[in-house]
């Protein structure tokens, strides 16, 4: 009985598998590669306002149509504002939108972007002036999160 059974999930399984149409199958294979650059480079002082600049591009030709929100908080407010921006698009796949930063810290800035392949929520985070302790500790643990290790919890 149980080799029947087995035999029976078997085959419904191996079915299965063919019903997916070539399209379908096309579809999932044929996903563009999707490149999200955010430059932070120009950005420096406190006080004036600074240029971010956002490169989207998918399979390396420019994306001249994505829809960007924009948002940006100091990393240890927030929970307290979450600011977001305007974002105007300039030409070759890059956007920009200029940022007001209150003071010096740790800024962490989030870009939903969405086109007619690309729906892609990256996360930067810069620097501007000196980091409090709290910065420098929150900073540690984000590069840290990043990196492969070699334990486990079981």
């Amino acid at each position: 009985m149980y080799k029947h059974l087995l035999l029976t999930a078997s085959v419904l399984f191996l079915c299965g598998c063919s019903i997916l149409s070539s399209e379908t199958h096309n579809k999932y294979n044929d996903i563009p590669q999707t490149d999200i650059v955010i430059d932070t480079e120009s950005i420096d002082s406190p006080g004036e306002a600074e240029r971010l600049t956002i490169h989207v591009l998918e399979d390396g030709k420019p994306v001249d149509n994505a829809d960007i929100t924009l948002l940006m908080r100091a990393a240890k407010e927030a929970e307290v504002w979450n600011e977001e921006y305007d974002v105007s698009h300039e030409a070759d796949g890059k956007y920009t939108a200029e940022l007001k930063i209150p003071r010096d810290g740790l800024y962490l800035v989030t870009a939903h972007i969405k086109s007619d392949n690309i729906d892609a929520i990256p996360t930067k985070y810069f620097t501007v002036g000196e980091l409090d302790m709290f910065e420098e500790v929150f900073l540690q643990e984000f590069r840290n999160d990043g990196e492969v290790h070699s334990h486990s919890h079981h």
